[in-house]
């Protein structure tokens, strides 16, 4: 049961969190006005916008029952660690639904102050550290091998470049530099009279630099893993300059976040890690 609710947890989380950039791209965010319910019943809606959003809702309680079980059983079957990547799981689970609910009744999807677009980059950073500590927990009680992998050097890499793209897409810097690339409003150099194009410049310049890292992982430590992490990385740069060339078009968006945060959960449970602490994993049947 606990690999099943493990397993279940983690999936619907990793819909939530493409789901919720699906309802982001097509500015679905205040399609239901009310929180939790959609015009305050429970009437299914009407409108296509309020559809995704409270499908989003949906699944999110799902996808919270699940880390509550699998946090229950976490505890009941294992030691050490893992019961506080679950609890810090939970705990953000909690964090995430309240600042969901914010979101709604301080109307921040339409990103117009700065405390809206921070509260949005927020609510991601919770998605990620729920989606990131499940893995890990996952990891911690059934992969055998922490030593193998990517390296650590990498992964931060690539941790740090996602942060910035989040706060790229919802601080509205995604078209600072135009629709275009490898230029940046007609030059390689902008000019930085916009702290949007600086942070886009800035997010650029860390995706090259990620790319170079996980290409010297692959050269110094060949293996499969380090293969389709070159891989992965390689396709998440297609989907994100193809989205930038394209004007955002909605389905390569759609790939762009659904690539981005399988690559952070691959990473996250790929990752060399030398463990210090004993585990104390029970056996679990």
């Amino acid at each position: 049961m606990l690999r099943a609710f493990m397993i279940l947890a983690i999936v619907f989380t990793y819909v939530v969190m493409v789901w919720g950039g699906l309802v982001r791209s097509s500015d679905s965010g205040l399609a239901c006005p009310s929180w939790p319910l959609c015009y305050g019943n429970f009437e299914p809606p009407r409108d296509t916008a309020a559809k995704l959003e409270m499908g989003h809702r949906t699944v999110s309680s799902l996808a919270g029952i699940f880390t509550l079980l699998s946090f229950v059983y976490v505890w009941k079957k294992t030691k050490g660690l893992p019961r506080l990547t679950s609890t810090i799981a939970l705990a953000f689970t909690f964090s995430a639904a309240l600042t969901g609910m914010k979101m709604i009744k301080a109307e921040t999807p339409h990103l117009k102050y700065l405390s809206h677009m921070l509260l949005e980059s927020v609510h991601i950073y919770e998605s990620m550290i729920i989606l990131g500590f499940l893995v890990l927990t996952y990891r911690l009680i059934y992969k055998r091998s922490m030593e193998e992998g990517v390296p650590l050097y990498a992964y931060i890499f690539a941790l740090i470049t996602m942060i910035t793209g989040v706060l790229v897409r919802y601080t509205g810097s995604g078209e600072a530099c135009g629709h275009e690339w490898p230029t940046c409003n007609g030059s390689l150099i902008p000019d930085f009279t916009s702290w949007k194009v600086t942070l886009q410049f800035l997010h650029r310049n860390l995706a090259y630099t990620t790319w170079l890292a996980f290409l010297l992982a692959l050269v110094s430590s060949f293996s499969k893993t380090t293969l389709l992490a070159f891989v992965f990385v390689n396709l998440q740069f297609v989907f994100a300059i193809s989205m930038v060339l394209t004007g955002f078009f909605l389905p390569l968006s759609f790939m762009d976040t659904a690539m981005g945060f399988f690559l952070f959960a691959w990473l996250t449970y790929n990752v060399q890690i030398k463990p210090t602490i004993n585990l104390k994993v029970k056996e679990v049947w």
